[in-house]
């Protein structure tokens, strides 16, 4: 079994085409594409993060899309998630994506990525929709309160589209945007999160 992350499909969202400049001529080719390349990426038997944004518009047939994704699906919820605490009742709509499919619904989460090498260590990360500072569509951080506290551990997020792809919070933390935007539309592997981590502390 493999683990993945991945964020910000927005399936639906017919205006994250231009938002974005997603080279989509129509949501559903976007939808169909993202799809596919999950599929191509994901077994059966792996398991995989979305922290947050998975569906937006028909929220319905956003959500039935979870039926043909590969693996077991974690949702760490976003801003534009029903059942997010950013919502008004959003934890009513939690068992909404339960029933769609997916395995859980959190806020944040803590995991471990594999060693990069057989004599290496396993890295301790932060997942969550919001990185630590940094945002996309605005000149401050929208949505504080929702953010962890950066306590110096690596984070796993989404949210900031296409303003970057790693980088170092204002603590020299690193950060890692998984958003579809920044990686060919695909989940990304464990191992891959583990070496921009690396790579971006490289340059602190």
């Amino acid at each position: 079994m493999a683990t993945f992350f991945t964020s910000d499909q927005h399936f639906g969202h017919r205006n994250i085409i231009d938002y974005c400049d997603r080279p989509f001529g129509g949501v559903g080719e976007m939808d169909e594409v993202i799809i596919a390349r999950w599929n191509e990426t994901v077994g059966i038997e792996d398991e995989v993060w979305v922290l947050g944004d998975f569906a937006m518009g028909d929220r319905a047939r956003g959500l039935g899309y979870l039926q043909r994704l590969n693996g077991t699906k974690y949702l760490v919820a976003g801003n534009h998630d029903k059942c997010s605490p950013t919502e008004k009742n959003g934890h009513l709509h939690i068992q909404e994506y339960l029933d769609a499919g997916v395995t859980a619904v959190v806020s944040q989460a803590q995991v471990s990525l594999p060693a990069l090498r057989s004599n290496g260590q396993n890295l301790k990360v932060m997942l969550s929709h919001y990185p630590y500072a940094g945002d996309s569509h605005a000149d401050h951080d929208r949505y504080a309160k929702f953010r962890l506290r950066d306590l110096g551990q690596p984070l796993v997020c989404g949210h900031v589209h296409t303003d970057w792809k790693t980088s170092l919070s204002p603590q020299g933390t690193a950060q890692v945007n998984v958003g579809v935007d920044q990686w060919g539309f695909r989940p990304v592997s464990a191992e891959e999160v583990h070496r921009a981590i690396r790579d971006v502390n490289k340059r602190s």
